[in-house]
């Protein structure tokens, strides 16, 4: 299974072999953007993030890449920006490695995200959510992420968390939404 989370993300990644269209909510260093350029057959990736140094690590590290569109703004303004259907969107919440840990994602504004991606996936597309509440902006963002979940229509969505049940300190988890 791997030790980090990292390598699970990838391998639902992997098992998801239709994704045209996605997004990358939380771009950050552009690692995840990266790996679904690399390894799906997206035609497009639309890219968010609040901070140019996330931008401008982003496309250091991708160069050139006509599939991905970055968006210099916040993941809840989604609808500004991507007027299609998404076959996959996912999350890596916490702050920029590397960066400013004082600039955080916010539960207020991941949930409106949620509430706007829902809308937007397709049949059996997937949203990836990777959650750190080891930090205290982290655990006030689970458990508001966690409450809003678990009201998520069951008939309209699957919602699985996977998560290490031996690791001290509040360690990082793995919730998949799947659209019906």
């Amino acid at each position: 299974m791997g030790k980090r989370l990292t390598d699970l993300v990838k391998i639902i990644i992997d098992r998801k072999k239709d994704i045209k269209v996605a997004a990358d909510m939380t771009v950050g260093a552009g690692n995840d953007s990266l790996y679904i350029l690399e390894n799906t057959k997206v035609e497009r990736l639309y890219g968010f993030d609040i901070q140019k140094e996330a931008e401008i690590k982003a496309k250091k590290l991708i160069g050139e890449d006509l599939r991905f569109i970055f968006n210099l703004a916040s993941h809840d303004q989604i609808e500004n920006y991507v007027k299609e259907n998404l076959d996959l969107a996912i999350y890596n919440l916490g702050y920029l490695p590397g960066g400013n840990k004082e600039i955080t994602t916010k539960y207020q504004t991941t949930i409106k995200s949620l509430e706007k991606t829902l809308d937007l996936l397709n049949k059996e597309g997937k949203i990836i959510l990777t959650i750190y509440p080891g930090h205290p902006a982290g655990k006030v963002e689970s458990e508001e992420l966690e409450k809003f979940l678990a009201k998520i229509d069951p008939k309209k969505y699957a919602v699985m968390k996977l998560s290490y049940q031996n690791r001290p300190k509040n360690p990082p988890y793995i919730i998949v939404i799947q659209k019906n």
